[in-house]
């Protein structure tokens, strides 16, 4: 026994909506689910370095050190990196000549990493559900884009779906880094 409804699908004895040529809706609705937030993230890399880059794993992260950041910054440190606060070079001191206690002028690392993130959602597990993420790798003496990632979709920490995000993003920084 089938019910035929107004928009030309029907209802089928046991309760199951049907299309109009006999086909379910709902696969059709889990599939669209699914796709549009149940796919793990992945960084791809848009722009490589021309050449290695040299020095010591030391940046300087730009911008507010949010949870984000902060999950970027521990992938990047299981693979030997440290970081610093990013300084301007060209910060003025008051008054000219004097310095205050406790502040440092000597910023001397050579590369700064600009993170800019669109987050969807939280995950429970405490991830991000990413609209979209994009890591820049700076050379601070010419100010020349190294190196740029970028990804979408959900993070590590994500169940069940989890991603590698931050994992690929620390990974070509590192491959980008002279040996």
């Amino acid at each position: 026994m089938e019910e035929q409804m107004r928009d030309g699908g029907r209802r089928t004895s046991d309760g199951r909506l049907q299309m109009a040529d006999g086909r379910s809706v709902v696969p059709l609705l889990m599939a669209l689910v699914l796709g549009a937030c149940g796919l793990p993230g992945k960084a791809t890399l848009e722009v490589a370095p021309k050449a290695a880059l040299t020095g010591p794993r030391v940046v300087a992260v730009m911008g507010t050190r949010t949870e984000l950041v902060a999950a970027l910054e521990e992938a990047l440190a299981a693979r030997g990196f440290t970081f610093r606060h990013y300084q301007n070079r060209e910060r003025m001191t008051e008054p000219v000549g004097q310095v205050k206690v406790g502040e440092n002028l000597v910023d001397n690392t050579k590369y700064a990493i600009e993170v800019i993130p669109e987050i969807f959602d939280r995950c429970i597990g405490g991830g991000f559900i990413l609209t979209s993420l994009r890591v820049s790798v700076v050379d601070r003496t010419s100010n020349e884009l190294m190196l740029r990632s970028t990804a979408k979709g959900r993070t590590e920490k994500c169940s069940p779906a989890s991603g590698s995000v931050f994992r690929d993003m620390a990974a070509a920084i590192d491959a980008a880094w002279q040996r």
